[in-house]
């Protein structure tokens, strides 16, 4: 689904609520890509949350002549979008962005006991108590509480905050973290989709089994889908690669045969070895990219 506007006119200005076709997004599935950045944003009743780098910002929504414009003075962030596109202010620098959103229903998950609350165009279905109890009706607009978008149902409320998620039974990650309260209970989980934290722009490797990587040697990987590729620092490979709830595995990499300095061909080896150990991966505190190998880091990169 694509960012559009729903516009209301005020005089000669407007406010505008971006949204997916008929509903707001839900959660913190709005992905926004600026050239050197990316993050995400999720929007409530006259406000958005922006999640960029790992810096986490609440904008009040302002009036503007065109598009939906959020603006925090005190933070210097600017977020102004223009249909599937926006103009973000951030850190000094004035960005041309592109947003992009998820066609998959929004899904929270939990455990002990298991319950998930999935949302789409609007609805919800909330299945509470390993499935015993299912919930459906409405899904509200979010309010802000601090740093996190809030629901509020007849029967439940929900708090999503845009920080990495571990699911605490299989370890999986996830890019949000929810509480769910229900009456005098309160659940902790996870949302979103763990592919969301792996997709967007390349991530640079800088470390490879600990030994670093050559200076001046650029070797990347970029996740697509179910698609993977990126440099050795000499080729460039492609392929494809596997994402269950138990891990993260490369299957066999396509790589074009140019020739380079020894070096860069020893590391290139090394590299592509490294890979097809790989068996599940982790956001580390830094924002980092880690491929482990039986329990062991072996691949290190970031954006």
């Amino acid at each position: 689904m694509r960012i559009s506007s729903f516009v209301f006119c005020l005089g000669a200005l407007t406010v505008s609520a971006p949204a997916f076709a008929n509903s707001v997004p839900v959660g913190f599935g709005t992905k926004v890509m600026c050239e050197g950045l990316s993050g995400r944003a999720g929007f409530a009743d006259e406000a958005a949350i922006l999640e960029m780098g790992g810096r986490v910002v609440t904008l009040p929504q302002t009036i503007s002549a065109s598009g939906a414009r959020y603006e925090n003075e005190a933070e210097d962030v600017l977020f102004w979008i223009k249909g599937e596109e926006a103009l973000l202010g951030w850190n000094g620098v004035e960005m041309d962005c592109s947003l992009t959103g998820s066609e998959a229903p929004w899904v929270a998950r939990g455990n002990e006991p298991g319950w998930r609350i999935s949302v789409s165009e609007g609805q919800m279905q909330a299945e509470l108590d390993y499935g015993e109890t299912v919930i459906e009706g409405a899904w509200p607009l979010a309010q802000i509480d601090e740093e996190s978008l809030t629901y509020q149902t007849a029967d439940l409320d929900l708090a999503v905050s845009p920080q990495l998620c571990h699911d605490d039974m299989s370890g999986q990650a996830y890019p949000e973290i929810v509480t769910l309260i229900r009456g005098d209970n309160s659940f902790h989980g996870c949302a979103g989709e763990t592919m969301d934290l792996l997709n967007g722009p390349e991530w640079q490797i800088e470390d490879v089994a600990g030994a670093g990587v050559i200076d001046a040697s650029y070797i990347t990987l970029a996740f697509d889908g179910d698609r993977v590729a990126g440099s050795t620092g000499c080729n460039r490979f492609t392929g494809g690669f596997e994402l269950t709830g138990e891990g993260l595995s490369f299957k066999p990499l396509a790589v074009t045969r140019m020739m380079c300095p020894e070096a860069l061909m020893q590391q290139e080896a090394h590299v592509l070895e490294t890979l097809s150990k790989v068996d599940r991966f982790d956001i580390d505190e830094t924002g980092a990219l880690v491929l482990f190998g039986q329990g062991e880091p072996l691949i290190t990169a970031r954006r």
